[in-house]
C-alpha cells in the first residue's frame, strides 16, 4: 500500500493482521498537500513492513536520500499535530532502515537484498566526503565516528559524494 495517510483504526488493524507493507512517500505527500503519514503510529500498532518511496508522479525528485530527509521532517510535523503529547519522531537509523531493509521487506525480497549480510546481493553506494575538484561538501574531523560521518552525509551530502554504485554485485556506470 502506498501513502496510507488517512487510514482508519480498522484499516490499520487489517494492515497489521495481513502483514501488508506500506510505502511512505513523504515528498509526494507534501508536494500534493495530501497529508503526513504517522509512521511511528503505524509501528506502535504493529505494522512493521514500512518502506520509503519517491513517487515522482506526485513529488519532485527520485532521490531516496531526499525521501529519507522528508520522512524525518514529516515525523516532526506529526509531533506538532499531537499538541504537545509525548511523541518520538523517527530517527536517522529508522529512516535508513526504511530505505533499505524496509523496502526489501515490503517487496518480499528481504532474504535477497537490503543489507550486507553474507549471501545477499551487493547493492551499495560508495561515498566519498570530497566533492569534485576537491571541494568538500561537508567537513569531517579526526574524532568523527562512523555514525557522525553517516549523519553528515545524510544531512549535508548529495550525489556529488557518490563515487560508485553497485547493483547485484555489478558496478553501474553512470
Amino acid at each position: 500500500m502506498a501513502h496510507c495517510v488517512y487510514t482508519t483504526e480498522q484499516e490499520v488493524e487489517l494492515l497489521r493482521e495481513r502483514q501488508v507493507g506500506v510505502v511512505h512517500c513523504p515528498n509526494s505527500n507534501f508536494s500534493l498537500r495530501s497529508g503526513c503519514l504517522d509512521v511511528r503510529g503505524l509501528l506502535h500498532c504493529g505494522v512493521t513492513k514500512i518502506a520509503l518511496g519517491t513517487d515522482v508522479s506526485g513529488g519532485y525528485t527520485s532521490s531516496i536520500l531526499d525521501a529519507m530527509r522528508c520522512a524525518l521532517h514529516t515525523s516532526k510535523a506529526v509531533c506538532f499535530k499531537n499538541d504537545g503529547q509525548h511523541y518520538d519522531p523517527l530517527t536517522l537509523p529508522e529512516v535508513l532502515y526504511m530505505a533499505t531493509m524496509g523496502g526489501a521487506s515490503v517487496l518480499g525480497l528481504d532474504a535477497k537484498i537490503g543489507n550486507f549480510q553474507v549471501g545477499k546481493e551487493f547493492d551499495a553506494l560508495i561515498i566519498d566526503t570530497a566533492a569534485p575538484c576537491g571541494n568538500p561538501v561537508f567537513d569531517l574531523f579526526e574524532n568523527d565516528t562512523n555514525k557522525d560521518k553517516v549523519s553528515k552525509f545524510f544531512y549535508l551530502g548529495d550525489d556529488r559524494n557518490i563515487v560508485s554504485r553497485f547493483v547485484a554485485g555489478k558496478k553501474i556506470i553512470v
